[in-house]
């Protein structure tokens, strides 16, 4: 361990806690004084935050800036974080978002103060080794281990490694050189397997190595558009299909571009800007080598479709690890379309993004071919999780582009059309009909960040005043939407009516 360099930069923690009472709120003070006095760094509410300050930004600012996070476990706390409730349940969902987008870190540290009986800690966490600080066991022996965990000082420090006995043969280097391709020939070998390719994306994303991230996406897509036109000799002479039929059949052809599109996804979730350009998988998607959009339109439209799913994944993707604008960012891509000379914007281009004709004209099918594309690709757990979280990022996603929608209408100086009852959305709202949790959930990832929903419209030139005085009417034809064409009739209002209440937008 180098003492000299820990010396000049302490790690900095952030303690994540539950006011359940004054003598509580008080050892958490007293926790983090000790530490401080050990050389560590602490943000804590008692210190860091004061009258007017904005408490979920401090919250979201501590977790993603601290070194570490503390959870000081009491029952309450583990019950609010799972429940997503108050402050804790803030920090409960941001903490959620960094265990994704960052598989395996050791970041998030439980600290157990409980009663006798079972011991719980948040199921965000529950896979994390914790520190027990409860009444009744010793204290200082488990304190002692928090602390050497922090400063990186085990009481068993692994033996330094030697060096290669071997170094500069001709051996080594031809080892190195294997190692250096191995993860890239692996998905060579397995060129079907998304998962594998997505492993392999996110392990070369993390690393920084754009050389073999342009091997691997070279070697994935290399074989995609002939897969493609392969697939589509099952359907030539067909003279139609029934409409029941074609999410089936998209999905064929969307599982052949699956492992690129695994690539891409394990860009967005590295959170590295130079493998979040998505430009090129788009042109991928949407002029497949040779493809030819003549015969049966839906099986001809196959390119829109694989456009469609792609960029629905993309956004959940981004809604999950807390990147709203990089969503919005590609829908606002200009593509090369046939017959449109000077191309169309992702946004604007219903088939694209609304209803390709590969699905007819089912918005419903569409909407749940998306929905349950989780379990049709297991994989996509890797980047979701099991359970509801990848169909609450789907909505989440698609209620930002509502609201990107209603910017673009004033945007064009089409205000006064919010209120026509015959206004046509470009941007289903199925997800109005789904279960209220998966809602919440999906509207808690659009609003994590103000100033990024904000953003949508802002960039667009739209004042919030504007989009205040349109929202309720845009609502309401949403509900609209969702009761004429997917016939769900609310009792109550969708969980994004208060939108503007909840992110306080500024007059400007």
């Amino acid at each position: 361990m180098n003492e000299e360099a820990n010396q000049e930069k302490p790690p900095l923690v952030f303690i994540s806690y539950s006011h359940d009472s004054h003598a509580h709120k008080k050892w958490v003070g007293e926790l983090a004084s000790k530490l401080v006095e050990k050389g560590v760094d602490v943000i804590l509410d008692q210190w860091d935050l004061g009258l007017g300050d904005d408490a979920p930004k401090f919250m979201e600012k501590s977790v993603t800036e601290a070194d570490r996070v503390l959870m000081i476990c009491t029952e309450t706390y583990v019950r609010k974080a799972d429940d997503g409730k108050g402050g804790v349940g803030y920090e409960a969902m941001i903490v959620t978002g960094e265990l994704v987008k960052d598989l395996g870190t050791a970041k998030f540290i439980p600290i157990v103060r409980q009663d006798g009986g079972a011991t719980k800690v948040p199921k965000c966490v529950s896979t994390r080794i914790w520190v027990n600080l409860s009444e009744g066991q010793n204290f200082e022996e488990q304190f002692e281990i928090l602390l050497r965990e922090l400063h990186n000082a085990p009481k068993l420090p692994k033996p330094q490694l030697g060096k290669n006995p071997f170094a500069g043969s001709s051996i080594a280097i031809a080892v190195q050189s294997v190692s250096a391709l191995a993860e890239v020939g692996a998905v060579e070998a397995k060129v079907e397997d998304a998962e594998a390719a997505y492993a392999t994306g996110l392990e070369i994303a993390r690393r920084g190595d754009f050389i073999a991230w342009r091997q691997l996406v070279r070697k994935v897509k290399e074989p995609l558009s002939a897969r493609l036109s392969e697939w589509r000799l099952n359907y030539e002479g067909a003279g139609s299909m029934q409409i029941t039929a074609l999410p089936a059949m998209v999905l064929e052809a969307a599982t052949i571009y699956s492992p690129l599109m695994g690539v891409a996804l394990a860009g967005v979730e590295a959170r590295q800007p130079k493998f979040n350009n998505q430009l090129g998988i788009l042109d991928e998607l949407l002029r497949p080598k040779g493809w030819n959009s003549a015969g049966l339109t839906v099986v001809g439209s196959i390119p829109d479709a694989l456009v469609f799913t792609y960029q629905a994944l993309h956004g959940a993707t981004c809604l999950d690890v807390g990147e709203v604008s990089l969503a919005i960012d590609l829908t606002r891509t200009r593509l090369t379309r046939a017959h449109h000379f000077e191309g169309v914007v992702l946004h604007r281009d219903h088939e694209l993004i609304g209803l390709p004709k590969s699905f007819g004209d089912s918005f419903s099918g569409a909407w749940n071919f998306l929905v349950s594309l989780a379990e049709k690709w297991p994989w996509l757990q890797r980047i979701f999780g099991p359970g509801l979280e990848y169909k609450a990022s789907l909505c989440g996603y698609y209620m930002a582009l509502s609201v990107q929608e209603l910017a673009l209408l004033i945007a064009d100086g089409k205000a006064d059309s919010v209120d026509n009852n015959s206004l046509y959305l470009d941007i289903p709202v199925a997800w109005i009909g789904m279960d209220h949790e998966i809602q919440q959930q999906g509207y808690g990832r659009l609003v994590r960040s103000h100033d990024a929903v904000r953003t949508i419209w802002r960039s667009l030139g739209v004042s919030d005043k504007a989009m205040a005085a349109a929202w309720a009417p845009w609502v309401a034809q949403a509900v609209r939407w969702i009761a004429r064409d997917h016939r769900v009739w609310l009792h109550g209002k969708p969980v994004h009516a208060a939108l503007f209440e909840d992110i306080r937008p500024r007059e400007n």
